[in-house]
């Protein structure tokens, strides 16, 4: 009696093995073995017998017959003991067989376009599909303009959402140490992977904390730029001042204002205004706004009209006249100019 032919063998597999590793051995000894790229003596024989237990295997009707009553069965055929037990018989073309089961899995009869493919394909069957990260947040970080200038490291805490497999979902508390190097300009992005959301089928997502200055007492910012608004009262619009302005690394700025200055009227002090992370800086840009007095006595109006119509030649009388008023207005003692000196910001009323 012939002993049947191994066909599981034939593969590498056990009598156990499933479907998907059925088709794994093929893959692998059909490529090893196809004529067309193996040279050997025995290969023609080999994968015909590769390609014939795969024609069967992969079958589960004809995978069933073997199993049951083996080869001669499977190819003799078998009459019906009971309505469907029948079986007409198995051939495999020992021509034309294994070129079509080949071509049949791979869809190509060249073993080598079927071997540039085998790793896409592979991948396809037998691995995970990555996770997508979860939805992106974005959060504003606000510093003081100070701390844009000098710079810092801020601690922030963020909540994210954990969503389980069974729709349960917990809330996290994340920390984060934003390190702020010096001049990093408004709308600067700090972005941190991993840290957002997490949902059943997806990663954590991305989280962006956007650098924002906080409103400051004295300043805006435009780019690398300082805006300043300098509130004058009449007199130092008209006769000068020192106009005394605190930067944001603690020096007092003495700005020297020299000409006549109207509201709305510039300024422009280069490189004081905010630090660059090159290490330069921008500059300071002043506007003017000038506040009139409320109110005038009759002797203030007296003093403002001389002083617009006093004429270019003095005679001696007129001269003699100047001389006393300026003798009494800087008399240490009782003179009015002690009001400039102990505050230079208000308007002698």
């Amino acid at each position: 009696m012939a002993v049947d032919f191994d066909y599981y063998q034939a593969l590498g597999l056990s009598r156990s093995a499933t479907d998907v590793e059925v088709k794994k051995a093929f893959r692998k000894l059909a490529l090893v073995y196809h004529p067309d790229r193996n040279v050997s003596d025995t290969a023609k024989q080999d994968f015909l017998q590769i390609c014939e237990a795969y024609d069967i295997l992969s079958k589960p009707q004809r995978k069933g017959v073997l199993d049951l009553y083996g080869e001669q069965a499977l190819k003799a055929g078998m009459a019906e003991s009971e309505p469907g037990t029948g079986w007409s018989g198995y051939t495999f073309d020992a021509v034309s067989g294994p070129e079509q089961v080949f071509s049949t899995f791979f869809g190509t009869s060249n073993p080598y376009e079927a071997l540039n493919g085998l790793a896409s394909s592979f991948e396809k069957i037998t691995s995970t599909p990555a996770l997508q990260p979860g939805a992106h947040s974005t959060h504003t970080l606000l510093l003081s303009l100070e701390e844009m200038f000098h710079g810092c490291t801020k601690k922030v805490t963020h909540a994210r959402q954990v969503t389980k497999p069974d729709g349960s979902s917990t809330t996290e508390q994340r920390e984060l140490n934003i390190i702020i190097r010096p001049g990093l300009p408004e709308g600067t992005q700090f972005v941190f992977n991993n840290e957002g959301d997490v949902g059943p089928k997806q990663k954590a997502g991305p989280v962006t904390y956007v650098l924002k200055a906080q409103p400051h007492a004295r300043f805006t910012c435009s780019g690398s730029d300082l805006l300043h608004t300098a509130q004058i009262p009449l007199y130092q619009s008209l006769c000068g001042t020192a106009l005394p302005i605190e930067t944001l690394d603690g020096r007092t700025l003495n700005v020297p204002v020299t000409d006549i200055v109207r509201t709305g009227d510039k300024m422009v002090v280069l490189q004081e205004g905010m630090r660059n992370a090159n290490g330069s800086k921008g500059d300071l840009h002043i506007t003017f706004d000038v506040v009139f007095p409320v109110a005038l006595s009759e002797h203030q109006r007296t003093m403002l009209k001389a002083a617009f119509f006093l004429p270019p030649k003095l005679d001696a009388k007129q001269a003699k006249a100047l001389r006393s008023f300026e003798t009494a207005f800087k008399d240490e003692s009782h003179g009015w100019i002690t009001a400039f000196r102990k505050d230079g910001q208000a308007a002698p009323q």
